[in-house]
């Protein structure tokens, strides 16, 4: 190496240390270091935080997820008191007089059974046996309906004696309007004061009588070409001893008024527009058909 590049040399060395000697330079570079390392923490932090709060989330997430499945489902709202519903029973062994939840008098029949409810838009009686005549209190906000299993009878406020039969249903309008449908709902009529209705599954026949109260009340039963199985389903009511039936044909049809007070003569009268024989028995009254000569 000549002298002149040796020169050069230490010339640059001598300068490069007194660069890095210099305490001000130092100084500098130590700052922007802490403050590249400083920056390099938050950026970490920051992702850090974010991982936190995307798993925070989820898990959040998740159990709201799980608290959702633990919440009824389809839960109904509470009922009001309005619609409360009130259920009555009532099941007769001989006549009575009861007093329905809504001011609707009922007069039944012995051996008639009759459930009431009502709530704030409606009223319902189901007649399932027997007889009994009804004066409804009137309410035009809430009808009041029977239903005897072959027929819906629909009032307001009036009075009417139902009768479930064998086979039929008979509506006797005493005041005010009934209206009366069948079973099969294709057969409708109203019914006026004077005016019975006799209702099948699918029939109905509208007649006239004349009566200031119901027959049964009077003592007496009122049957009009009813079957003769029918006509003993209505006598056995008053009967202690059930009249039956041995070899009489099931054609036979019964008209008459009748005691309900006398089920033996009801029985032989019955024998006797038949040509059929009456025997009695420690538990029933037979009614036979007669022998042929």
């Amino acid at each position: 190496m000549n002298s002149s590049h040796q020169h050069d040399y230490e010339s640059d060395n001598a300068l490069e240390k007194a660069i890095w000697d210099d305490p001000a330079l130092l100084a500098a570079l130590e700052l922007v270091d802490a403050q590249q390392n400083e920056q390099l923490e938050q950026a970490k932090k920051r992702r850090r935080l974010a991982q936190y709060s995307w798993g925070g989330g989820a898990v959040a997430a998740c159990f709201a997820i799980f608290m959702w499945t633990l919440m009824p489902v389809n839960e109904e709202p509470p009922i009001s008191s309005s619609d409360l519903v009130a259920v009555q029973q009532f099941t007769s062994g001989k006549a009575q007089q009861v007093n329905l939840s809504d001011g609707t008098q009922v007069a039944m029949n012995v051996n008639t059974q009759l459930e009431f409810s009502e709530n704030s838009h409606a009223r319902k009686a189901t007649l399932a046996n027997g007889e009994a005549y009804f004066s409804v209190h009137r309410d035009e906000s809430r009808p009041f309906t029977i239903d005897t299993g072959n027929a819906t009878i629909e009032v307001l406020g009036t009075a009417f004696n139902v009768d479930k039969t064998l086979r039929e249903t008979l509506v006797d309008v005493f005041h005010g309007k009934v209206s009366v449908t069948s079973l099969d709902g294709t057969k409708h009529v109203e019914l006026v004061k004077g005016q019975r209705a006799r209702v099948s599954d699918s029939t109905i026949q509208v007649l006239q009588f004349n009566a200031s109260q119901p027959d049964w009340q009077q003592g007496w039963l009122d049957l009009d070409n009813v079957s003769i199985n029918d006509a003993l389903f209505q006598l056995n009511r008053y009967s202690e001893k059930p009249v039956v039936l041995s070899n009489v044909p099931s054609d036979i049809h019964v008209s008459g008024r009748f005691a309900v007070d006398d089920i033996l003569g009801a029985a032989k009268l019955i024998a006797q527009l038949n040509a059929l024989n009456v025997n009695q028995y420690p538990d029933s009254i037979e009614l036979s058909k007669k022998a042929e000569n």
